[in-house]
């Protein structure tokens, strides 16, 4: 059902009606975001339903309603992994993509809201939300990066969907500077919610127990990189800082996207000898658990940045950061408190933060990763990013505050 011109949705038709969730992927970063915003915002009385990939991880949740619309080919069999090999895994997923656009719209005409949560390729993303515009749908779209990836510029596809959408989300003071023009008039900063609760998922994990399955000794210092092992995650600047840091362990776990390549000559150093540990693949959050449980601090040195979910997942294991004054991760960090910022972006000062992080010891670090948790659980609670989100909906929809503050009082 499409609202006629001039006819005003109400507030409790918007929840009724719902948002539909765009996160195509089905599993990483970005789900585990969607998952804990989807449950707040059922708890705020939303009807959900997320056009996801077939082969989802997304768990049953009252009030929310997975859609399996995108088929796409995955790593893992002889088949997909020979046509990967030869460049055509690409162009069958991008295929795949074109061809779930019409189920996705007629998903998308069923609910108050559209609400985008990126895209592996923006010109992909161009032409879905023009297919859901052009059939009457009210997007949302959360912009999680506001920088490129890789080396190719789609600026001009950014420019386009912030165009397309009526309401952009960032997550961060310094992404809201960063925003394409067409976007930047009709933007809200909403922060990364806390993962606590994703945290908890994986379990309690022995932090002696995790170091002698590591073979770490128990009285050494640990410092941690999680997530996805890319290029622009300043690797190579861990792994020259942790050189220059002696009896400092440096554990690794994610999945390699080429950042592991690039730091195989630096690996060989005989200084790090036995030092580094790297779990390489996607890991559930119960191996997770287990290097969180076994590190002190974890390392964020990356090169370009907006938010970070890892950063927020390092509060929700109650241990303290350390990162580059890059992009929005300061925002997220009290110095001296829930981590370490470093006086600059390069190797020596990152060196410098980890050499001062075992000066202080385990008993400090675990008072700044307990600090950092509770910041997470006050500043980043997913009922608050619950509320505010539902605002940006409002507003997407031309609902005025005044009328949602009214129906409240009835209600």
């Amino acid at each position: 059902m499409l609202l006629q011109a001039g006819t005003e949705m109400q507030p409790d038709e918007a929840k009724r009606r719902g948002v539909m969730i765009l996160e195509q992927g089905g599993r990483g970063g970005v789900t585990d975001y969607t998952v804990s915003l989807s449950a707040a915002l059922a708890d705020r009385g939303w009807t959900v339903e997320i056009a996801t990939a077939s082969d989802h991880l997304y768990p049953d949740r009252p009030g929310v309603k997975a859609l399996p619309l995108f088929h796409y080919m995955r790593a893992g069999t002889p088949l997909n992994d020979a046509l990967r090999k030869v460049k055509l895994g690409s162009v069958i997923n991008g295929l795949r993509f074109l061809a779930a656009i019409p189920a996705v719209v007629r998903a998308g005409r069923r609910a108050a809201v559209v609400h985008s949560q990126g895209w592996e390729l923006a010109p992909l993303g161009v032409i879905m939300l023009g297919a859901l515009r052009l059939a009457g749908c009210t997007i949302v779209q959360t912009e999680h990066n506001t920088f490129e990836r890789g080396s190719m510029s789609f600026h001009r596809s950014h420019s386009i969907m912030g165009a397309l959408a009526r309401r952009t989300i960032v997550h961060t003071n310094f992404d809201l500077d960063q925003l394409w023009d067409t976007a930047k008039h009709k933007a809200d900063v909403i922060p990364h919610g806390e993962y606590g609760g994703l945290a908890r998922t994986g379990g309690s994990a022995d932090r002696a127990e995790a170091r002698a399955e590591l073979g770490i000794p128990q009285d050494a210092p640990v410092t941690l990189m999680f997530g996805q092992l890319r290029h622009d995650k300043g690797i190579g600047d861990l792994v020259e800082a942790v050189r220059q840091v002696p009896d400092l362990y440096l554990v690794m776990g994610g999945l390699n996207t080429g950042g592991l390549d690039e730091v195989a000559d630096q690996l060989e150093s005989p200084e790090l000898a036995g030092r580094v540990i790297i779990r390489e693949g996607f890991l559930p959050m119960a191996e997770a658990a287990k290097l969180y449980a076994a590190t002190d601090t974890v390392s964020l040195p990356y090169q370009v940045a907006s938010q970070s979910g890892v950063l927020l997942l390092s509060y929700g294991f109650a241990r303290p950061v350390v990162v580059y004054p890059v992009g929005g991760l300061p925002e997220a960090v009290v110095e001296g408190e829930t981590g370490w910022i470093c006086e600059r972006s390069d190797p020596a000062a990152l060196a410098a933060a980890l050499q001062a992080s075992v000066e202080v010891g385990w008993a400090e670090c675990e008072r700044r990763g307990a600090a950092g948790s509770e910041l997470a659980n006050t500043r980043y609670s997913w009922s608050e990013i619950a509320r505010l989100t539902e605002d940006a909906y409002y507003h997407s929809l031309g609902i005025r505050p005044s009328l949602v503050a009214a129906t409240a009082e009835l209600a």
